[in-house]
């Protein structure tokens, strides 16, 4: 209508080819189920389906990893060990070779002193030293099968030999364990030839003359079983360690002062030193008393650590415990809780002695005294065990352990005192039973001998 009057009719109006068209939202899914083709959903389905197969793949991948790592392991051995050492303590504690001493070989002094050079030079008729590492299978334990059971005829040896060991007695009561490394050696060994003097830092012997635990020892074993209290600084009077300032230091492990007197005791007695944290085997010691030797550390030869003094032999007042001596008095102090007086120090003294030409002491190969610090495919299993996975081994595997036990003298524990030998296991089988029937038997002889 003219001027454009609203008659009530709406307009017409023709759709423009870009108009915006109106948008209904649908409700997400999410809250209501919505539709499946709600463009929000769609994207959501869409990104868990991807997850999904995300997942799917790495988890595929794991799988096929974890299978060939398994073949992996199954077709080879993996040997691997990293330790860090620091090369300044390398280039000054480790490479330097220190002369000897003045006189600990000197001619005169030996020939003054109670070393029997007699013994100590007479031929030997075995040899303990293999001359290889023999990590391999069961070379270490065949090589300690081919040594006699028991002394030869014509060997010459000790008329006596004291076994020597050291307790601590501020730092755990005397236990089960120790008892057994006692029976070990006072049933199982020569008792015309063999005696023990158990060595303790208490005061007084009656700190442990007067335990129930070790009293029926003493009555069983008579004068082959002595106790005595260590008096250091005596000890070490007429030795390059006489009033020595180190000589009262210790530490909580008993490590660097058990070091100190191990030499110092072998010094003034000679013998047989075995740590308490050992068992003896029952096999016939008196073999290994031809030479002078401490033991190998381990099969895996460490190189700044090889040797080990838990079980050691020397004569009395051997020049090679005067070297020791002498090296302790003129080194800076030891680190407490190490093994600066033990294991590193029987390096440094073998190092020097090779260096000036003289013959070093032997090193007894690691199975002989401590089997279980080795691989698993070579070493004796875990003296502390599960016995239920024992019980799983068929006969050869029992007998297979039972004859490198036989091959032996010793097991070396490394502490773990907290620990007792599981009943039926390999040790209690092996070791324990047959000393315990060997302290029954020495029980009645000695009760038949009372009554004559």
């Amino acid at each position: 209508m003219p001027g454009g009057a609203n008659l009530g009719v709406p307009a017409l109006r023709v759709p423009q080819l870009f108009d915006r068209q109106a948008h209904k939202r649908t409700p997400s899914i999410l809250f209501d189920g919505g539709t499946r083709y709600d463009k929000l959903t769609t994207k959501r389905q869409r990104g868990w389906a991807v997850l999904q197969r995300n997942v799917n793949l790495l988890r595929n991948i794991a799988l096929a990893s974890l299978f060939f790592v398994l073949l992996f392991f199954w077709r080879y051995q993996v040997h691997v060990e990293i330790q860090l050492f620091s090369r300044g303590w390398i280039r000054d504690a480790i490479v330097p070779v220190r002369p000897l001493s003045s006189n600990c070989f000197d001619r005169n002094r030996i020939a003054s002193s109670s070393y029997n050079s007699s013994l100590a030079d007479a031929p030997a008729y075995i040899d303990v030293h293999a001359g290889l590492a023999m990590p391999l299978g069961r070379d270490c334990y065949d090589f300690a099968g081919t040594l006699p059971r028991h002394p030869l005829p014509g060997m010459t040896l000790p008329e006596r030999t004291i076994f020597h060991t050291y307790w601590r007695n501020d730092l755990l009561p005397l236990g089960p364990r120790q008892i057994a490394l006692l029976h070990s050696l006072l049933a199982t060994q020569d008792r015309a030839s063999t005696s023990v003097i158990l060595w303790t830092n208490a005061a007084s012997p009656s700190a442990l003359t007067n335990l129930p635990i070790l009293r029926p020892l003493l009555d069983l074993y008579g004068d082959r079983l002595d106790v005595r209290s260590v008096n250091k600084r005596e000890l070490a009077i007429g030795t390059p360690m006489e009033g020595h300032k180190l000589l009262d230091m210790a530490d909580k492990q008993a490590w660097v002062d058990g070091d100190l007197v191990r030499v110092l005791v072998l010094h003034s007695l000679g013998g047989l030193w075995i740590d308490f944290d050992t068992i003896a085997t029952g096999r016939d010691l008196r073999v290994l008393l031809e030479h002078e030797w401490v033991t190998q550390w381990d099969c895996y030869d460490k190189i700044y650590q090889p040797l080990n003094g838990a079980m050691m032999h020397f004569y009395r007042e051997s020049p090679y415990l005067c070297e020791m001596l002498h090296s302790m008095a003129m080194s800076p102090p030891p680190a407490k809780n190490s093994v600066d007086w033990g294991a590193r120090l029987y390096h440094k003294v073998w190092r020097t002695l090779v260096a000036n030409g003289q013959r070093p002491f032997k090193v007894l190969p690691f199975c002989f005294t401590d089997g279980p610090s080795c691989r698993l495919d070579n070493r004796l299993p875990d003296p502390f065990g599960d016995t239920a996975a024992e019980k799983r081994w068929g006969p050869g595997r029992w007998q297979d352990v039972r004859s490198k036990v036989d091959s032996v003298w010793a097991v070396h524990l490394h502490n773990q005192w907290s620990k007792s030998f599981p009943q039926g296991g390999w040790v209690d089988e092996m070791i324990l039973k047959p000393v315990m029937k060997q302290v029954e038997l020495y029980s009645s002889t000695v009760g038949v001998e009372a009554a004559n």
